[in-house]
């Protein structure tokens, strides 16, 4: 009821201001295209913006368009560029917010990110870009290009995610527009505020500033029953020391509530400047400060771990039913501060002198995140039993112990860990482009590139703590207290009150004594790059063709330490290695409207910063040697693309593509045998390791109802269907493996019904992934698969005036539910209920 009421009170939206944009064509040809004026003023017309972008670009793209300045059509990126064919995003489980974007069956560590122009920085361990850092109302259009060309950076196997903000030159007048709303999540009952801001336009024939001011504050959270993991184990049942059953999985239960608190502030600005007619000047401007306050709270059995078998019930290899005479209750408590900071500057300056223009650049960014986590944990021996037999989801646990109790439980165990990283980035470089022979353009080009990624890790413990957990006790009430299939409970559980435990544990713990030398490291990538690219135009035909060189040079700082004698000793490692990158792209207009694709092109991404830290930890007493490798080669493909486009009346698009990526050199963890010190260690360390194979087929379908009669005639439709096929083979422990790669869902689709009047706005939008493998399977998890998720999410805008506008989305309007499971979808790994957001607000343009 309190959801409805809450949409009931904030039925709301922006109305769609009206902007002149100069569009033209991205990707390969963007400055040898035919430029042409596109007024953006609705969902229809961006729609339409898009399709035609992706006609006139010699390269596979697809794209989004803004309705308006500062009115992206979701008001998170990803979910955005989602409803793009071939893309599928990652979400995070507190709330389900989508995050990261993965494209034609690869992970987000194989996905590009630029913004106008020049590489995203990234806070993570690996390339993956988190796009929950970034306000969607601060981009004008987001492309993804599927197939590359000599001029794009290197980088991204999957595609790159190009992100641009509006040249203050391209609008005709000055714009002001402002936003104001909220945020609710049906979870967490909370009611946030969001706002923004953007103002600019030419204040002079050739002189021109934008600027935009974003605050975004939300809330989300999920709830699950969940498993720790399957373990396979040999049970006696009747204390005679013969194994009664041998390898079969036992599980190891948990119930969670993960939340997260979110302060989003970001800014950004452009200056464009046409001192002269053969002289353009711009400065770009970016800045983002990211606060999650995160918290996740959970009761765990450690069910493995139990005594006394006293009753069990096995259906095949899998205990489904067992009660222990004792074991061992943990209430585990995480709360976890991230502070994300962003910047990004470039300038750029461009002279004309004939037909050729000589265009150099410069650009500078930085990214920074501190994340510090407290972990508190009270435990609890008692008798208890799990039964999933009647419901595999909300299993049951049955045990005389009040888990709600904070007096049941024993303080144990307290933690503090710090992780510091930093992302540095620098690229300049100068481009030459004109036209060389009739019908041609030649572009040529040149660029350096400094990355430097450093990280810190500290890590302290305190054990045996032995005091009462009610000391710094609370109790989480109200747990899955809608899901009909957790009825049965239990609803609510002991958890720690973290500014009580804080004040007694927490800020007691020294994190200077917790240096963790061998999580430390400091990898810096210098490139080289220059390419060549010729593209011709003229009559059907639209093509380029172009070869990219790139020169990479790494150097990784680390520290070897000996967990025997605790020393630590400082490694220094330095590799090089050179690309060759040819890129073609043909397009041919068979007849009026219909066109054919083909493309071809050699690329590459380089390995997790991370994979190539220099540190090693050498474990005499086991002879074990645990290691990352900065002598890491890239991932490099090569990959095809043929697609027949028709495009018909006005903003009509039937297409179809194949698509071939073939993989080499995936990265794997290896074991061998390894002479250290006059002994023979076992060396555990990430090597380049097996081919793969990804293919798929896309189909898009997009069409306005303008034939219809009367109102019918605001309809349209946009659909896309993709299909993608891996396979990949690993060795795990001995036994080779062939499975799809992670991350990839081997169907998805899109499905978009709208209706748009000159007031009225409203689109239902679902997005379908079917199964796919969370990660490359280990010893320990085996292999881990996220079930089948589809997601309905609902938009409306309402004029009330010609420049003020309600706006209301509901995102997972139907509620879907996560599922997680080990090897089979019996053994359940998690069920998350992430519930409703609702995001309405008013705007204003001028």
């Amino acid at each position: 009821m309190k959801y409805w009421l809450s949409v009931g009170c904030c039925l709301a939206a922006l109305a769609s201001g009206r902007a002149h944009a100069q569009s033209s064509p991205s990707g390969a040809d963007t400055a040898d295209a035919q430029p042409t004026d596109i007024v953006v003023t609705g969902y229809r017309e961006s729609i339409e913006a898009a399709r035609d972008a992706k006609r006139d670009s010699a390269a596979v793209t697809d794209s989004i368009v803004a309705e308006d300045i500062a009115a992206f059509p979701q008001a998170n990126l990803s979910e955005a560029v989602q409803r793009i064919s071939g893309v599928q995003i990652r979400r995070d489980f507190a709330g389900a917010v989508g995050n990261e974007i993965s494209i034609r069956g690869l992970g987000p560590e194989y996905t590009q990110v630029t913004i106008n122009g020049q590489a995203a920085p990234t806070n993570g361990e690996d390339r993956t870009f988190n796009f929950n850092i970034l306000p969607a109302d601060m981009f004008r259009k987001v492309e993804v290009l599927k197939s590359p060309t000599a001029d794009t950076d290197e980088g991204g196997v999957g595609g790159t995610v190009a992100l641009e903000t509006i040249r203050p030159l391209d609008l005709k007048d000055r714009l002001l527009a402002v936003s104001a709303g909220g945020n609710y999540n049906e979870i967490t009952d909370k009611l946030d505020p969001r706002g923004s801001l953007v103002a600019g336009g030419r204040l002079a024939p050739n002189f021109g500033v934008i600027g935009s001011l974003s605050i975004d504050n939300f809330a989300a959270a999920s709830q699950s029953y969940d498993a720790v993991r399957w373990t396979r184990s040999n049970l006696d049942v009747n204390g005679d020391k013969v194994n009664d059953y041998n390898d079969v999985f036992v599980m190891y239960p948990r119930m969670i509530n993960e939340r997260q608190d979110v302060r989003r502030i970001s800014a950004s600005g452009r200056i464009e400047w046409e001192p002269t007619d053969k002289l353009t000047i711009l400065v770009d401007g970016l800045y983002t400060n990211f606060r999650q306050d995160y918290e996740r709270t959970s009761p765990i059995w450690n069910f493995p771990g139990g005594k006394t078998v006293k009753d069990i019930h096995v259906d095949g290899s899998v205990v489904d039913y067992i009660s222990f005479g004792s074991v061992v209750l943990r209430s585990e408590n995480h709360k976890t501060l991230r502070q994300t900071e962003m910047y990004q500057g470039s300038a750029a300056a461009e002279y004309k002198f004939g037909d050729w223009r000589l265009k150099g650049f410069a650009s500078k960014s930085r990214s920074t995140q501190d994340s510090e986590e407290f972990v508190y944990f009270g435990d609890k021996t008692a008798a208890a039993a799990y039964d999933t037999r009647d419901d595999i989801d909300y299993y049951e646990i049955i045990s005389p112990t009040n888990i709600a109790d904070p007096a049941e439980y024993t303080t144990s165990e307290a933690r503090r860990n710090l992780i510091n990283t930093r992302d540095d980035d620098f690229s300049g470089g100068l481009e030459l482009k004109g036209p060389a022979f009739p019908h041609v353009t030649l572009k040529l080009g040149v660029k350096y590139r400094d990355r430097q990624r450093t990280r810190e890790r500290y890590a302290v413990t305190r054990t045996k703590i032995n005091e009462p957990f009610s000391l710094i006790g609370d109790v989480l009430t109200g747990f899955l207290d809608d899901e009909p299939g957790a009825a049965s409970g239990p609803h609510a559980f002991a958890i720690s009150d973290f500014d009580k435990a804080y004040q007694l544990y927490g800020s007691k713990l020294d994190i200077s004594t917790g240096t963790d030398l061998t999580n430390f490291f400091d990898v810096e990538e210098k490139t080289w790059s220059g390419y060549g690219m010729a593209t011709y135009r003229h009559g059907p035909w639209l093509a380029n063709a172009g070869l990219r060189v790139v020169h990479t040079s790494v150097t990784s700082n680390g520290i070897e330490y000996n967990k025997g004698d605790k020393t630590s000793t400082e490694r220094n490692f330095h590799s090089e290695y050179a690309d060759f990158l040819p890129s073609l792209n043909l397009r041919y207009e068979l007849t009026k409207g219909l066109f054919l694709r083909a493309a071809a092109a050699r690329v590459m991404t380089r390995p997790s910063l991370s994979d190539l830290a220099a540190y090693r930890t050498i474990d005499d007493a086991n002879l074990i040697i645990s290691a990352k490798n900065p002598d890491l080669k890239p991932f490099r493909a090569n990959q095809f693309d043929l697609a027949a486009e028709w495009y018909f009346g006005k903003g009509g698009l039937l297409s179809a593509g194949y698509f071939y990526k073939d993989i080499e050199s995936f990265i794997v963890t290896e074991s061998v045998p390894f002479e250290y010190n006059g002994q023979t260690y076992e060396l555990r360390h990430p090597v380049n390791g097996n081919n793969a194979r990804v293919q798929g087929v896309e189909v898009n379908y997009q069409q306005p109802f303008t034939f219809l009669p009367g109102p019918l005639r605001n309809l349209g439709i946009v659909a896309n269907y993709t299909f993608t096929d891996s396979s990949f083979r690993d060795t795990v422990s001995g036994t080779t493996l062939a499975y799809g790669l992670p991350e990839n869902s081997r169907h998805s689709f899109n499905l978009i019904g709208y209706y748009e009047d000159k007031d009225l706005s409203l689109r239902i939008a679902y997005n379908y992934r079917s199964k796919f493998l969370r990660e490359k399977p280990n010893e320990q998890d085996g292999l881990k698969y996220r079930s089948a998720y589809g997601q309905a999410d609902f938009a409306a805008r309402y004029k009330l005036l010609p420049n003020l506008a309600l706006t209301l989305d509901v995102l997972n309007l139907f509620s879907a539910e996560t599922d997680e499971w080990v090897y089979e979808p019996r053994l359940t790994d998690g069920r998350f209920t992430t519930g409703r957001t609702v995001q309405f607000g008013l705007r204003a343009s001028f």
